[in-house]
């Protein structure tokens, strides 16, 4: 798992910005389908970077799965 994901989505963590983990997921969804179209339309091997991506997607799920479990300072 790649340190500088790991350190993006721990910031969003503390700072409780849902929308830009949502963003981050939503472009590394987008990344992993233009690879997947790649990877149908040649001959390259994309396993490392889907890998990757993959890795990043877990990573900002698990941080978007603590969102959901912290109650925010703001909430009763």
């Amino acid at each position: 798992m790649s340190e500088a994901i790991e350190d993006i989505v721990s910031a969003l963590v503390r700072l409780r910005d849902r929308e830009a983990l949502e963003k981050l997921r939503d472009h590394r969804w987008a990344l992993l389908t233009d690879l997947n179209k790649i990877r149908a339309e040649s001959n390259y091997n994309t396993s490392l970077a889907h890998r990757s991506i993959a890795n990043d997607l877990a990573e900002i799920d698990a941080g978007l799965e603590q969102l959901s479990e912290k109650p925010s300072a703001t909430q009763s």
